[in-house]
């Protein structure tokens, strides 16, 4: 965005607050920022219009960072100086420690990884039987203390490849993400990262397709031993009945629990049918997001699409419009349901939302439609109606959805 390079710039919402940002770069030639910008409440399927300004303006921030401790309002974060492992991840909000006591949180663990058959696919019986875990960082520093973010850096060489996490910490957030670059050069070798928890059950919950399921964390027959490693979408979470920490991943999908110990499969290093599959450098993140109560309290489904689905930013230049600063398009509640498909009928000129109730409750979900609809009807995937028409009032249609169920909507509008 152009402005006067000196002095620095500040970011406005359309009430003239000034939004959390800082400088990731610029460059007085083209007189250009690049920002980072911590937006807030922006409506849901909509936008919410901010200016940038001459001028850097100070902002609130709840965010601290002393030694290789980082804390706002939400979490405290430590880190070991020798080991670089997380020491303590402390929900304030609970006055709970979400890690096991003397625990190495975020441990990187290696395993020899050769599958009899099928290498790129399979993990054998016993792989995570052992491991050698990287029990020392070269380096960790506390890189960047706010007042948006705050950072530690934690750096590992292992045999010939080079780890570099960065654990970070925002204003006002209540989870943690650990961005990874690593330089993966390894043949028949699994890494994964280990979180030995607080809270202990004999089930452990994992995102799969437009729902979730329970398996167990406890080895005691031949149905919970051979879910020694188990796929997952955009988090699993180990709760009790009070306290609770659900892992999100973006890019990841490999887990296993066991006990009182949930872990993330970060890279493996087959060598058939691609020789050289996953080597090279590897960039991705995953969160923590310690909280009370268990995940459906905690909306650990919320902060999973949160995690996947990142805010998109468009510069546009001052004009007018009919539009007001903010504006949703497409809302929907309660909060245990969640959007996931907004398309063009097949076959009718209408629109088809697609929802699922994640919470195990019945109610009626209300989806709030752009303006113009005519009527609604309940449709199965394939979009053949299935159910009576349902009235449109003031934008909103609203119908019933059963514990778990994924329901489809076709909103008709007008031809054209």
């Amino acid at each position: 965005m152009p402005a006067p390079v000196a002095g620095g710039v500040s970011v406005l919402d359309s009430s003239n607050r000034i939004v959390p940002s800082k400088v990731l770069k610029s460059d007085a030639k083209t007189n250009s920022y690049k920002l980072l910008i911590l937006a807030k409440d922006v409506p849901s399927m909509g936008y919410q219009l901010l200016h940038v300004v001459s001028g850097a303006k100070p902002f609130a921030s709840d965010l601290k960072a002393d030694g290789l401790t980082l804390e706002n309002s939400n979490l405290k974060v430590t880190v070991d100086k020798q080991t670089g492992c997380i020491t303590s991840l402390y929900d304030k909000k609970t006055k709970f420690e979400a890690l096991a006591a003397g625990a190495c949180g975020n441990q990187l663990q290696t395993f020899k990884d050769t599958p009899k058959e099928y290498d790129a696919w399979n993990i054998d019986p016993g792989t995570l039987d052992h491991f050698t875990p990287i029990t020392n960082a070269d380096s960790v520093e506390l890189i960047e203390k706010g007042p948006l973010q705050a950072a530690i850096r934690v750096t590992r060489t292992w045999q010939s490849l080079k780890f570099v996490q960065e654990i970070t910490l925002e204003d006002g957030a209540d989870q943690v993400d650990v961005s990874n670059d690593i330089d993966w050069h390894e043949t028949h070798v699994l890494l994964k990262a280990a979180f030995p928890l607080a809270a202990t059950s004999n089930m452990a919950t994992y995102e799969i397709p437009y729902g979730s399921i329970q398996r167990a964390t406890t080895r005691n027959n031949s149905w919970e031993q051979a879910q020694f490693e188990v796929p997952a979408q955009c988090w699993a979470d180990l709760s009790d009945t009070q306290h609770g920490f659900s892992l999100l991943n973006e890019s990841k999908y490999g887990y296993d629990d066991k006990d009182n110990v949930l872990r993330l499969t970060l890279l493996r290093s087959p060598t058939w049918p691609d020789p050289d599959a996953d080597r090279g450098h590897q960039h991705f993140h995953y969160a923590l997001y310690p909280h009370g109560g268990d995940w459906k309290q905690a909306l650990t489904v919320r902060h999973g699409y949160e995690y996947n689905y990142k805010l998109k930013a468009m510069q546009v230049e001052a004009h007018t419009g009919s539009l007001p600063a903010e504006h949703p398009y497409i809302t929907v509640t309660p909060e245990n349901v969640v959007l996931t498909a907004v398309k063009k009928a097949e076959d009718a000129d209408a629109l088809i939302f697609r929802v699922y109730e994640w919470a195990g409750k019945s109610g009626d979900v209300q989806i709030h439609v752009p303006k113009g609809a005519t009527g609604a009807t309940v449709t199965n995937l394939m979009e053949k109606p299935e159910g009576p028409e349902l009235k449109v009032v003031d934008d909103t249609v609203t119908a019933p959805i059963h514990p778990f169920e994924i329901l489809t909507l076709q909103v008709n509008y007008p031809a054209k």
